[in-house]
């Protein structure tokens, strides 16, 4: 069973949208159609609870129900919030400029994620025309470890946050060359932050090396960073100094007061 969030605890929230939103992460998140049944184990909440937390998702069309299974996916409403969200936020838009650009002068993969709670996810990805790219799509999770959008977040934060977030480890290793080790990876956190940027080879995909760029925002606003991946092998005339130059300059112009 998950652990109940603390919305229980706090008279000033409300426990149904708090059950609901919880509800449809959950159907997000799981990796084929879910029960009902189901869910309602997965978040200690009655079968009743659950039923209509579920058919008042779908009646809006943020679930889906397979008439033959009876079990639920995401609806296509969904869809709606992230297509607003990056045509009227002035921050996306003027991002995803700046990243085309990146994309553009380089022939690189470019990308900009945000730290939401405990976990990193991409807001977007621009996708070059090299032999080798790395795909990403908006709202996948990012391990912040591996990465170097996730080095830039951790390396934003005060050690102690970053350590909570990481975890005791040994971290996953992903690849041979990932840093397993919580106190050597404060170790290149630190550099990134005496340099700037963060660089990232073969430790989350072999043979492919990440270079990215925190993005300074006012303080209410979530930890976010910038970064950019190419292949050494096909992509020779790029060298790593060349990429910290090209994607810190970006992050500068994005970033906010």
């Amino acid at each position: 069973m998950r652990e109940r969030k603390s919305s229980e605890k706090i008279g000033s929230k409300s426990q149904s949208l708090d059950r609901g939103l919880e509800l449809l992460e959950a159907v997000n998140q799981a990796e084929k159609p879910i029960g009902t049944r189901e869910l309602a184990r997965l978040l200690d909440l009655s079968p009743a609870i659950a039923q209509r937390l579920v058919n008042t998702l779908t009646e809006r069309h943020y679930l889906q129900r397979d008439p033959d299974t009876k079990r639920y996916i995401i609806g296509y409403q969904t869809l709606t919030f992230g297509a607003f969200l990056m045509s009227r936020d002035s921050l996306l838009v003027h991002a995803r400029k700046e990243l085309e650009e990146v994309t553009r002068k380089l022939r690189v993969d470019s990308y900009m994620a945000a730290l939401q709670g405990r976990r990193a996810i991409y807001l977007m990805c621009v996708t070059g025309d090299a032999p080798v790219t790395v795909r990403a799509e908006a709202g996948e999770v990012i391990p912040l470890h591996s990465t170097a959008i996730g080095k830039c977040i951790l390396g934003s934060l005060p050690e102690e946050h970053a350590l909570d977030l990481l975890g005791p480890g040994p971290l996953p290793a992903i690849t041979s060359k990932t840093i397993t080790d919580p106190k050597l990876l404060l170790e290149d956190l630190h550099k990134a932050r005496e340099r700037g940027f963060a660089v990232v080879q073969n430790e989350n995909i072999d043979g492919i090396t990440s270079v990215g760029a925190l993005i300074t925002q006012p303080r209410s606003g979530p930890p976010m960073a910038i970064s950019l991946s190419f292949s050494p092998y096909f992509s020779k005339n790029i060298d790593v100094e060349e990429a910290a130059a090209v994607i810190k300059a970006a992050a500068n112009r994005i970033s906010r007061p």
